[in-house]
């Protein structure tokens, strides 16, 4: 990847990928699997086509018509996923309102046939599965996703699993009262929804799509959807659509095939298909028939909490296309197209110091519409040029199209993507695999191989001229009316005529050809003589290489092969926020937008990443509470050059203006809508106060934040480029020797004497004494936000750290149970604890909702009800402990069979060598822990002393 896609602010829009990603290839280590045939294979499919099915994929299909795919992978060993989507969601819905796809999607955890209501999410945890993060679904316009991550292969586990997919298709009880009860909490899911972008969201469907159904917009739900939702409807929405022809189940992990499948047919096999089974699953969605612009048309959405964006859309009637080869290299060519005019708006954007923030494009393609759009988040005060600005330099490139050495440098990039992913599909996660094949399986692709997608590429674009993208590109932008959509914070006297006269006086301006700019190779291969290692160590658990270069740097090492090809490089150096002067608010925040923007003295960042082009290369950089640090992924070809693209950062970033700029403009329209929610508002206010007033958290007013300059910040990085200390982790597929050697030609070369790494708790930050803090939002006049906060401590005592976590798990259950079960209140409350890793003595436990304000009372009530109930001995139930606890002690258990530990551990193995013995004892010391001690826990800090109660209310 590269630097622009990692550090710049998010492009408004994101383009329209080119390619399909490379999937999975065979496992070295999987064992032979029976080979399905043709007809199987083509079971998984609806449409005809000429692509191939990757060969790894067993697709087949039950008599009574329900399609289920497996693929046996060990990345990581002993886990499973399994999937089960439903090809149905809002579009099909029959109610006056939205909302029975995503309510029926909620039923599914309370209750069935054969599992009591309030059990489901039970049974799970007693086995691993964390509520959320191994439990999950997800409705969306089309389809209806159900989520299991198993944390074993255990086969009465997957066997479990299985069984609840099959209660969740065909056995929901559906009753009164557990509908009733789940109002609040469907309901609770939908306020978090709304705000002014959700508002603004409805406008411009409304106007865009004139004729198409506004439901399709919505599959969430409306609040009066939801007040209506009765049992009458639910069950006929489900009878309908809740059928083997619409259901796909998906399983990939370390599964055995033959037992997988006879498991699969034990619960499966008897689902009756319906008798009218022919016309439900061939019902497809009456979207309504688009009403396509005769003449160029405006709107305009006024919201004082919104930026200033001017988008410029062309929609025509939705083309059905097939998923082949052809539709591939047409989608292919248009992609190419694409990403080039959003590298050029991009650039517009950068090079524009006052006028335009961000700009990108996008075209997507929907059932009731093909769109593409041009999109500008502009200054409020120079909209006007800014807009004028995104129309010529769009009117530029279909005018004169794109340039040879623009397509050549894409599809390098494409070659060097498609190359790196055929590497690492060996070992792509089972997750992903999972998520792929439903992807695609949902939305009529072909789940195509690495080896066949690079096969491709060389076929057919190995000569792609710049003539034939050009000619894709004003395809995409022609035979349609432009729509111009603008949201911003002031009222415009006549906008919509405004808003055209602007875009018409703007067409009248002649444009010239697009300049490319002629580019070396990177130049910053030499920072010095190679360095040499003075000292070599390695950890007693796992095996981390530790080398101390002659100048201080220190590299950490650790060898997988969990991620074939790939290469994860973390980087820490400073002191974090020691280095930064506690006077000046936003600091930190400016380094975030205005540092890596700034570019080297020898590239500005557009320029930087097109010198990377055809690479994997990135660079990241935050100022976080220990040290200015960045993580990267990359190869083992690129890792040197990844390297030397972050020491010439630190040794010789230019400041250039546009980075100070970008700072500013983008911080003037961001601050526009910092208080449109309460979760807003948490993070800009009350993380200050959670800090003792400590400038270096949240923010102060827009005024004193526009007075961060690049004066304030050249000491700051020069004294740290110069004294450190430097900690670089590299974990991944690539010999020892090869890590070594990059580092001594880049930091180790470094001519400085860098300090020791070494860990150490700030000072002099508290937290708050115990208080109630009131604060307010300008969003949802009915949504607010009730946390409550314990003080605790840092984490030098990591075997209360840990009792404080499992505190912490049962004070979610009891919250759940209570707050979203039986009360219906919440959508998602949830407990939270920190034991500081970097300030002295600061820690935290608490409870947080989010809730009508009518309810924060009751909330308060049951917060309080929860706190006495966990102080009484013999209040917490070993079967509590017991969810609390499993699905940690799972994670924990499969830890070790990925890159993520092994990442976290390189990236301060010498600075913080606790933290490894601590993962060895993590285990010993979370079993012992008793449900008495949680007792002792929340008697010892659970008390008012201790407590800082914050509410967010409307304005």
């Amino acid at each position: 990847m590269h630097v622009i896609r990692h550090l710049m602010v998010p492009a408004l829009l994101s383009t329209g990928l080119a390619f399909s990603v490379p999937v999975f290839a065979q496992d070295a280590a999987t064992p032979p699997q029976p080979k399905p045939t043709a007809a199987a294979q083509q079971s998984q499919w609806f449409p005809e086509t000429d692509l191939k099915l990757h060969p790894r994929v067993i697709s087949r299909q039950l008599p009574n018509g329900m399609r289920y795919l497996m693929v046996q992978s060990q990345s990581p060993k002993n886990q499973i996923e399994v999937r089960m989507a439903v090809d149905a969601g809002s579009s099909l819905e029959k109610a006056p309102e939205p909302g029975t796809a995503h309510y029926l999607e909620h039923m599914a955890f309370n209750g069935s046939t054969n599992v009591p209501e309030g059990e489901m999410v039970a049974l799970l945890e007693r086995e691993g599965l964390a509520f959320g993060a191994g439990t999950n679904a997800t409705t969306t316009l089309n389809t209806t996703t159900y989520r299991l991550s198993l944390p074993s292969a255990d086969a009465e586990l997957l066997d479990t699993a299985l069984f609840i997919m099959r209660e969740t298709a065909s056995e929901l009880t559906l009753s009164d009262s557990a509908i009733d009860r789940e109002r609040g909490v469907v309901a609770s899911e939908i306020r978090g929804n709304y705000g002014p972008g959700y508002d603004a969201m409805v406008s411009r469907f409304a106007f865009l799509y004139p004729g198409i159904k506004s439901r399709t917009l919505l599959p969430v739900g409306t609040m009066k959807g939801i007040d209506a939702m009765d049992q009458a409807t639910l069950r006929d929405f489900y009878q309908n659509y809740y059928t083997p022809g619409r259901t796909t189940l998906v399983i990939t992990g370390d599964i055995d095939v033959q037992a997988t499948d006879a498991a699969i047919q034990k619960h499966f096999a008897d689902w009756k298909r319906p008798a009218n089974a022919q016309e439900l699953d061939s019902k497809e969605p009456d979207f309504g028939t688009l009403q396509a612009a005769q003449e160029p048309r405006a709107a305009i959405f006024v919201e004082p909490s919104l930026p200033t964006v001017v988008s410029l859309y062309l929609v025509k009637p939705s083309q059905e296309r097939v998923d082949n080869l052809q539709t591939r290299i047409d989608n292919a060519v248009r992609g190419i197209g694409i990403s080039i005019l959003q590298e050029r708006l991009r650039d517009a954007a950068l090079a524009s110091h006052d006028t335009m923030v961000s700009a990108g494009t996008s075209y997507y393609h929907e059932d009731f519409a093909d769109t593409i759009v041009a999109s500008a988040t502009l200054a409020t005060d120079k909209w006007q040029e800014g807009f004028a600005l995104l129309e010529q330099k769009l009117r530029q490139t279909l005018a004169y199209g794109v340039t040879q050495e623009e397509v050549d440098r894409q599809l390098v990039d494409r070659l060097n993507s498609l190359e790196v992913a055929l590497k690492a599909e060996e070992t792509l996660p089972n997750r992903t695999i999972a998520n792929i094949l439903v992807r695609d399986v949902l939305n009529e692709r072909v789940t195509t191989s690495s080896a066949d997608n690079l096969a491709f590429f060389k076929e057919h674009f190995s000569d792609l001229k710049a003539a034939r993208v050009s000619k894709a590109l004003l395809e995409l932008w022609d035979n349609a009316k432009p729509n111009l959509f603008m949201t911003t914070a002031e009222a415009i006297p006549n906008a919509e005529e405004t808003l055209l006269s602007v875009f018409a006086k703007s067409q009248k301006q002649p444009v010239a050809a697009f300049e490319a700019k002629a580019l070396s190779s990177f130049d910053y291969e030499s920072f010095g003589e190679k360095g040499k290692v003075a000292q070599q160590t390695i950890s007693s658990f796992g095996q981390i290489r530790s080398y101390t270069f002659e100048n201080g740097v220190v590299l950490n090492f650790k060898q997988t092969d969990f991620d074939k090809g790939k290469v994860f490089v973390s980087l820490r150096t400073g002191h974090g926020i020691e280095d930064l002067p506690a006077d000046k608010d936003g600091l930190a925040g400016f380094f975030q937008s205005a540092f890596i923007v700034g570019g080297l003295g020898k590239y500005s960042v557009a320029d930087l990443d097109k010198v990377l082009s055809g690479t994997q290369v990135g660079v990241g950089l935050s100022f976080g509470e220990d040290g200015i640090s960045g993580q990267y992924s990359t190869t083992p070809d690129d890792l040197k050059l990844q390297l030397q693209v972050i020491a010439a950062y630190l040794t010789d970033p230019a400041y250039r203006p546009e980075g100070a700029a970008f700072y500013k403009k983008s911080l003037k329209e961001a601050y526009k809508h910092s208080r449109i929610s309460p979760e807003a508002v948490l993070g800009r206010e009350f993380s200050r106060i959670l800090h003792g007033g400590d400038k270096r958290w949240g923010t102060g007013t827009e005024e004193e934040l526009l007075q961060r300059n690049y004066e304030e910040l050249k000491p700051i990085i020069s004294r740290i480029a110069q004294n450190g200390p430097v900690e670089i982790g590299i974990v991944g597929d690539l010999e020892v020797q090869v890590a070594l050697d990059a580092v001594a030609e880049t930091f180790g070369a470094l001519q400085h004497t860098f300090e020791v790494p070494a860990h150490s708790y700030a000072a002099g930050i508290a937290f708050p004494d115990a208080q109630a803090v009131s604060l307010t939002h300008e969003g949802d006049k009915d949504a607010a936000l009730l946390q409550y906060y314990w003080k605790t401590s840092d984490d030098a005592d990591a075997a209360q750290s840990y009792t404080l976590q499992l505190l912490q798990g049962v004070m979610e259950l009891r919250l759940r149970d209570e707050l979203r079960e039986a009360m219906g209140a919440s959508y998602s409350p949830y407990a939270f604890n920190l034991n500081s890793n970097t300030i002295k003595d600061f820690g935290y436990i608490g409870l947080s909702s989010s809730l009508k304000v009518d309810d924060v009372e009751l909330a308060e009530t049951v917060y309080q009800d929860i706190v006495k109930g966990l102080q009484v001995t013999g209040n917490i139930t070993e079967d509590e402990l017991l969810r609390a606890r499993q699905p940690i002690l799972e994670a924990m258990n499969n830890a070790e069979h990925s890159n993520g530990l092994w990442f976290e551990l390189a990236s301060q193995a010498i600075s913080y060598p606790e933290a490894i013995q601590r993962y060895q004892d993590y285990t010993k010391i979370l079993k012992q822990i008793t449900p008495e001690d949680l007792v002792v826990a929340a008697t010892d800090f659970l008390v008012p002393e201790r407590n800082v109660t914050l509410k967010i209310l409307p304005e």
